[in-house]
């Protein structure tokens, strides 16, 4: 990781990997190797953008298993996740979360929440 990923990114990106979501490292990751198919053996995606062949079946599937008990919020930004600790046995929860719809433009917000999965990044 240290001798190839972050250095890919550090010259790519002007990031290091701790502050890219996962969709930006797999499309930069992607696109560079692209420019360099003879030095790859791998299968390609061949039509579309990582985030139509990989993310969005994915994000599907989980929400047909969980029968809508599950939200994913693409487009959006975590603003603030409100946690707690639980009285009886001391374990922290998200109670609370702050989100801004990049496509609205409108800062919502979701409270009794399950729980919270930041699957491709946050600020």
């Amino acid at each position: 990781v240290n001798d190839f990923l972050k250095p890919t990114l550090l010259v790519g990106l002007f990031k290091p990997p701790e502050e890219l979501s996962a969709l930006v490292v797999m499309e930069l990751l992607y696109y560079y190797a692209l420019a360099h198919q003879d030095s790859f053996d791998v299968r390609w995606i061949k039509n579309g953008t990582v985030s139509d062949s990989l993310i969005a079946p994915m994000a599907d599937y989980l929400m047909k298993k969980e029968n809508g008990g599950l939200q994913v919020k693409g487009g959006c930004r975590v603003k603030q996740i409100s946690i707690d600790k639980d009285q009886r046995d001391g374990k922290m929860y998200a109670r609370k979360i702050e989100y801004l719809d990049t496509r609205s433009g409108e800062t919502e917000a979701m409270e009794d929440i399950d729980g919270v999965v930041l699957a491709l990044g946050c600020q």
